[in-house]
């Protein structure tokens, strides 16, 4: 009976790091238009286009996290991804939506894009806004009041301490809606009181319906609307590319729109790119394509804005050697000084296959004059990106909260190692103990049939 407690212990022994080594070596599958944002230390990913388990491809229900605390590599398996999936999976798959973060009710909403139900890969209509309790780890339908804007996808969104700011985007037959219409309205979404507001925007001009740009914040409230394109009308008659050297803004405190004239070196138009924000001004943006058809990669890759120059808005293309694959439709996000690229649509005319990835790359943004492509991410030495919280956009989030030693605590994937490694030593203790107690007895018990055996012989040869 003890031969059997001992094999159960040491099976579960083996069964348990099993379940670890399954849990380390987490990869997410590929995929783009995937949404993603930063809380804390954990760089959240919701959803995406990619492949189904029957090989056919859809909206993704998956959520998962990049655990920033932990450093890694980009050349081997040790990206320390952590899946919730199992237990916090979407209600719906999701792709082409954005996200944000309300830290005083720890929840992160994801709203428009598409969203299918699962079981029968219908849209779904009733709700626009789904939020993520990130202590609980649940979801739930948000119940918004106000007039709730018309779903659509192909728009990003930016964020302050109080208010999301969604503006544009496009319709149509894969949003539910029968014809595709193209949108320039801003709509504000009130995340203290969850309730839509209506925006009465003003200016010389406004901005013509457009899509498929990024929007980034700056400190002082003003939002910079980068790339994409652009229709005549709401019906989408003659799209075009937006030019570089021509930069849309929005003044989020007087609710005032206008277009800015940019210098320096123009980069080419872009669709499906990233933008990131760095605490001196400057807006990174990085990939993209140039044609929608072709997925031919926009040119070039790297381009930076200069918000903070003099005179302002100056963009400059400088050169970092030992690029990735162009990729278009990927997720961005600032740390520190490390710009983190994962997924993405890999585009035509590179080295790389076209299609879905799941890599990941490093952008080291620290040297204004020598921006480099890194393999490496120390998250020991990696300095606050900001003394406050900030927000952006789903595809472009900017980090936030300085990562502090006595914030740090120790990763799932340690604690479970740890845990592992900690019982089945003192199981295998008390094997040992419990062996050597029962191995001693049963010696003292044999001696001692020995021993009467001896004496009976004594006792029956007299």
């Amino acid at each position: 009976m003890i031969f059997t407690y001992i094999s159960h212990v040491l099976l579960s022994c083996i069964i348990f790091s099993h379940s670890v080594a399954r849990i380390e070596s987490f990869t997410p599958l590929p995929r783009y238009s995937v949404s993603s944002i930063l809380v804390d230390s954990k760089l959240y990913f919701f959803g995406g286009w990619g492949k189904n388990p029957d090989e056919s491809e859809g909206c993704q229900n998956s959520v998962f996290y990049l655990d920033t605390l932990s450093s890694f590599s980009t050349l081997d398996n040790n990206i320390p991804w952590i899946d919730l999936t199992s237990i916090a999976n979407l209600p719906v798959g999701t792709c082409w939506q954005v996200s944000a973060h309300d830290s005083q009710k720890n929840s992160i909403y994801i709203l428009e894009g598409l969203m299918i139900n699962s079981s029968n890969q219908v849209n779904v209509s009733d709700t626009l806004v789904y939020s993520f309790d990130t202590k609980i780890q649940k979801w739930s339908k948000s119940m918004i009041s106000g007039i709730a804007p018309p779903r659509r996808m192909e728009l990003q969104i930016s964020q302050d301490s109080s208010n999301i700011y969604m503006f544009g985007g496009l319709s149509g037959p894969l949003t539910g809606s029968q014809n595709t219409t193209w949108f320039n309205d801003m709509n504000i979404l009130d995340i203290k009181s969850l309730s839509w507001l209506i925006v009465v925007p003003s200016g010389i001009d406004l901005p013509p319906p457009q899509a498929d740009f990024t929007a980034t914040i700056l400190n002082n409230g003003m939002i910079v609307y980068i790339g994409g394109r652009q229709a005549t009308n709401a019906y989408g008659s003659e799209i075009s590319y937006k030019q570089m050297n021509k930069i849309w803004t929005y003044d989020t405190k007087k609710s005032f729109w206008n277009l800015i004239v940019t210098s320096g070196t123009i980069p080419g138009v872009r669709t499906g790119h990233s933008a990131v924000l760095a605490m001196d001004g400057r807006i990174i943006v990085y990939g993209g394509k140039e044609n929608e058809e072709l997925l031919s990669p926009a040119t070039p890759d790297l381009a930076v804005l200069d918000t903070a120059s003099t005179p302002p808005f100056q963009w400059s293309t400088p050169k970092a050697f030992n690029a990735p694959p162009i990729l278009a439709h990927h997720s961005a996000t600032l740390i520190g000084n490390v710009m983190i690229i994962a997924f993405g649509n890999v585009t035509q005319q590179t080295t790389v296959a076209p299609g879905p990835t799941s890599k990941v790359y490093l952008l080291d943004i620290s040297n204004k004059s020598n921006y480099t492509w890194i393999t490496s991410f120390n998250a020991n030495t990696l300095k606050p990106t900001s003394t406050t919280e900030q927000y952006e956009d789903s595809t472009t989030t900017y980090s936030i909260k300085p990562i502090q030693p006595s914030d740090k605590v120790i990763s799932l994937n340690i604690a479970l190692i740890l845990g592992a490694a900690i019982g089945c030593t003192i199981a295998f203790i008390i094997i040992v103990i419990i062996t050597v107690l029962l191995l001693r007895r049963w010696l003292k018990y044999k001696q001692s049939s020995e021993n009467k055996g001896l004496s009976d012989i004594s006792v029956s040869d007299n």
